[in-house]
């Protein structure tokens, strides 16, 4: 199980950094767009690059996120609960939440395979949408892997107490 672990926080600390780089891209990108225009020749699709990179950082970034424990929560009665209850709260919501981006990962592999199958491509460059839809599904593959791990690991020290 730790082997697993580990290969899953690798996977989400990799998949961080295509976040960050697709960030980045977009900056530089729009700052090209920007200055191109300003010279009367603007990056020929950077709208559509710029999209498709803002959905990659999104979605790269869940993982760890997750992971992190870096999203919102609610927990104005979550934290007044005892110990044992919050854990178990914590265990509900995890197989929940997996149960949702298990059934979305999969529902976007069908999706992107249709797509592929369809010949859809972008607007402007043409490029295969599918791709990006892939790319999405495999963050959300290991977000779905984190969940477990969390749950896993949650579950344990639920035992333990």
């Amino acid at each position: 199980m730790r082997v697993l672990g580990k290969i899953i926080d690798l996977l989400s600390d990799k998949l961080k950094i295509c976040g960050a780089a697709c960030l980045a891209g977009m900056s530089l990108l729009t700052c090209v767009d920007v200055i191109g225009r300003f010279f009367k020749h603007p990056v020929f699709g950077s709208v559509e690059l710029v999209s498709f990179m803002g959905v990659l950082a999104a979605a790269a970034a869940l993982p760890f996120t997750h992971q992190t424990r870096g999203h919102i929560g609610v927990e104005i009665f979550v934290r007044r609960m005892p110990e044992r209850r919050r854990l178990l709260v914590d265990v509900c919501t995890g197989i929940v939440s997996f149960v949702f981006f298990a059934v979305v990962t999969w529902r976007m592999v069908v999706y992107a395979l249709s797509l592929k199958s369809s010949g859809e491509v972008s607007m402007n460059l043409e490029l295969p949408e599918y791709l990006i839809i892939v790319a999405v599904a495999g963050c959300f593959l290991v977000l779905s892997a984190v969940i477990v791990k969390g749950v896993i690991e949650t579950w344990s020290e639920l035992l333990r107490k």
